[in-house]
């Protein structure tokens, strides 16, 4: 009876050791893959934060030919007639005629521009740190935990290659349209009694690349988790009781999971390449002092030409008007531009509200 109730004993120790480890390895693997989720949730939201301030601040750039407009597009930035430190408007407050290079304003947005992308670099650089982190952190007893995006969970040899990518595996890719910043070309004088200015542009200097836009498999954000824990593992040691007796052994282990990362509101970074920096209310109201001084240039312009004998009021009025309804188009754009949902600003904006997000998920149907 005794060697029954040792054996039964020992039988029960080595079932309740199994058990525990194997609750243990789940555990694991279920928190490495939603940890890993919900850090490439916060990575995404602060790369689309990124985005945000890249289009925002580019929005309110001009475009220096003959007046001073927003261009709404990357294909040309001039420094803005908002007052500020990106603004190239300037009057050389000499009296009679000169002709001034301004630069300075759209030197400062560059480098705001490259100081945000390189904070959006750090961010990715960041993830892929924490990520190896928190495999190392929840693997307990000896565990392997690999943590993958489930289109890999067939090929580790496809992910193997892009393992040092992590645009790749957060599924974006930098937008290639680039950004062309100009100088403003000042022309103040004196004519008659009052003092004007004419404004141009000459190309400064370029970026190859500007926002995050989606990459080909963005959407399938299925975050899968592989956890083994191998017979000859170290805490194993003694393990299971009268192994050489009864010459057994415990087997190796297996678990996994999944997390998805969601977005209920959309996919916050814009879908395609373009040029297109969008709008907000926001960037709209600073905007408004833009056209005004956009409208005394018109204004001063056709004031000159009205001087020239025979055609002079002709010319004069058609400037003043076309200067109208150039204004009036760029109002029109600022109010009609979010239907533009190819743009980092709309995208956003339509999306902030929900946020990224993460949790564990079945681990069906993993591709």
């Amino acid at each position: 009876m005794s060697v029954i109730l040792i054996l039964s004993w020992a039988m029960m120790v080595n079932i309740a050791k199994l058990l525990r480890d194997r609750m243990i390895l789940q555990n694991s693997t279920d928190n490495a893959a939603l940890s890993v989720a919900t850090l490439q949730a916060r990575t995404l939201n602060l790369i689309g934060i990124g985005n945000h301030l890249i289009a925002t601040i580019l929005s309110t750039a001009s475009y220096p030919k003959i007046a001073m407009f927003p261009s709404f597009s990357t294909e040309r930035v001039g420094g803005s007639m908002i007052p500020g430190p990106f603004c190239d408007y300037k009057c050389s407050g000499y009296s009679g005629f000169k002709m001034t290079e301004s630069y300075t304003g759209v030197l400062r947005m560059k480098k705001t521009i490259n100081k945000i992308q390189k904070f959006q670099d750090y961010v990715i650089d960041m993830y892929m740190i924490n990520q190896f982190k928190i495999i190392k952190e929840v693997s307990a007893e000896d565990n392997i935990v690999t943590v993958i995006p489930s289109r890999f969970s067939k090929n580790f040899t496809s992910f193997s290659k892009t393992i040092t990518d992590p645009q790749v595996l957060l599924g974006i890719k930098r937008n290639k349209k680039g950004i062309t910043y100009y100088k403003t070309i000042n022309y103040c004088g004196d004519f008659k009694g009052k003092h004007y200015h004419l404004l141009n542009a000459k190309e400064y200097t370029k970026d190859k690349i500007s926002w995050y836009v989606q990459d080909k498999d963005f959407y399938d954000k299925k975050i899968i988790a592989f956890g083994t824990k191998p017979s000859s593992s170290a805490s194993n040691n003694g393990y299971p009781l009268f192994a050489k007796t009864a010459d057994i052994k415990f087997p190796s282990l297996y678990a996994v999971s999944a997390a998805g990362v969601y977005n209920t509101k959309g996919g916050m970074f814009p879908s395609k390449e373009s040029h297109e920096t969008g709008l907000s209310y926001f960037t709209a109201a600073l905007l408004s002092p833009m056209i005004m001084k956009q409208l005394k240039v018109f204004y001063d312009a056709s004031e000159v030409l009205s001087m020239i004998p025979a055609v002079g009021p002709v010319l004069g009025g058609a400037v003043l008007v076309s200067g109208g309804i150039y204004a009036a188009a760029s109002v029109d754009k600022i109010i009609s531009e979010p239907e533009n949902k190819s743009t980092p600003i709309y995208q956003y904006n339509h999306s902030e509200l929900g946020g990224w997000d993460a949790h564990l998920v079945p681990v069906s149907n993993i591709k």
